[in-house]
């Protein structure tokens, strides 16, 4: 379950809360920051990939992932997609904060050859980066 939040004042900035995270859409980009304290797992991914696929409506984006440095990450990393949240994404940064994260996103990404680019970062500014950097240039 999940509540969506609409933003008054700027018309293109979406919220949802779901259990295990705060999504936010802002324009192109989709951030999923996890909640502190919190376990994610299968179930919660799947349930934030479906919260953000009912806001994008089929339109293409870049998804940004920003762990809590407390977030007890038990998900499938090797296993786990949602085919319909994975075929809207241009590309996917993910923020780390401490090395078991580190060791989970590498193997993330070892494991999952997507069809779109995935980069790991130590701060949501060099993601954004490089996401502009995707636009400027696209794969």
């Amino acid at each position: 379950m999940f509540h969506r939040v609409n933003n008054q004042t700027t018309s293109s900035l979406e919220k949802v809360v779901t259990p295990s995270s705060l999504i936010i859409v802002d324009g192109d980009v989709v951030t999923t920051y996890m909640n502190a304290d919190s376990e994610f797992n299968d179930d919660s991914a799947n349930e934030n990939a479906e919260a953000v696929f009912d806001l994008v409506c089929d339109k293409s984006v870049f998804h940004l992932i920003i762990p809590d440095s407390t977030t007890h990450i038990t998900v499938a990393a090797g296993n786990y997609s949602n085919p319909r949240f994975e075929s809207l994404k241009k590309a996917e940064a993910i923020v780390i904060k401490t090395l078991g994260h580190r060791l989970l996103a590498q193997f993330y990404m070892d494991n999952n050859k997507k069809k779109y680019p995935v980069k790991v970062f130590n701060c949501e500014k060099q993601a954004n980066s490089w996401f502009e950097s995707l636009r400027a240039n696209p794969i």
